[in-house]
């Protein structure tokens, strides 16, 4: 359910959330004021505020871990793809350093590159992977691997660099599909419906005070959580991790 939610669209994932958190705040001002129920709800009157805090605390330590591992998923994934721009950089300079021809090889950089800006960061939205990326990735490797050079420990340098492009691509793509642990999701949106229903326990004396807390407190939560559930996915917009240290190489290897 947790993960079905998070694969929704950006629009849609927040509108979910706030469907939900100010349904459960309607309810359950309905519940301690209705005419049916109201009255044997209120026999609960004298819950101390404290009470509230010590489920916020809770809350908040699970919104700490979970943000954590969201933010740190971010990270990595920017780092990757600055990491496999600058092993395709090698890939052009070390070429280009020894003085060798390598028209060949630039030529099958630039088609991964504009294979995987123009293809592949749209399809990684979804979490899925490019097959044109894939094939221009295997031909970069071909190419790679039948040039012929005057010294075999650099044609191996020339290779293990092509391969540490393919392992970034690998990662990039895991990080592209990978989400939180569902459990950690529902710990978290469950501790923030305690806390709301603890908020509505302690102000049970009048409706209007009821309102105007669980008000502020579901706007807050909502607030927390749309920002954390936004960068679930470090490739969908707005907060997209960009494709410009790959993209770079279009300017370096112009087109011929």
């Amino acid at each position: 359910m947790v993960d079905a939610w998070l694969s929704l669209p950006l629009p849609a994932l927040i509108l979910a959330l706030i469907g939900c958190f100010a349904t459960s705040a309607l309810l359950l001002i309905g519940v301690s004021f209705g005419p049916v129920i109201g009255p044997r709800v209120q026999s609960f009157r004298g819950v101390v505020g404290p009470f509230f805090g010590a489920i916020v605390l809770i809350f908040g330590i699970l919104v700490g871990f979970l943000a954590t591992d969201v933010w740190d998923r971010s990270r990595r994934a920017a780092a990757t793809v600055r990491a496999e721009g600058a092993h395709l950089v090698s890939l052009h300079d070390l070429v280009a350093a020894n003085g060798l021809s390598g028209d060949e090889i630039d030529d099958a950089i630039r088609a991964y590159v504009i294979a995987v800006v123009n293809n592949e960061w749209r399809s990684m939205e979804d979490g899925n992977a490019s097959a044109e990326a894939e094939s221009a990735q295997d031909q970069l490797l071909k190419t790679i691997a039948q040039s012929e050079w005057r010294s075999g420990e650099f044609s191996r340098l020339l290779l293990d660099t092509a391969m540490k492009v393919r392992e970034a691509r690998a990662e990039r793509l895991a990080l592209s599909s990978d989400y939180s642990e569902s459990a950690k999701w529902m710990c978290v949106l469950l501790m923030a419906l305690m806390a709301q229903i603890s908020l509505a326990a302690v102000h049970l004396d009048a409706i209007r005070p009821q309102i105007a807390a669980l008000f502020i407190y579901t706007t807050s939560v909502l607030i927390v959580l749309n920002l954390i559930a936004i960068h679930e996915a470090p490739f969908q917009p707005p907060l997209a991790v960009s494709s410009a240290p790959i993209a770079a190489l279009l300017d370096i290897i112009p087109a011929r």
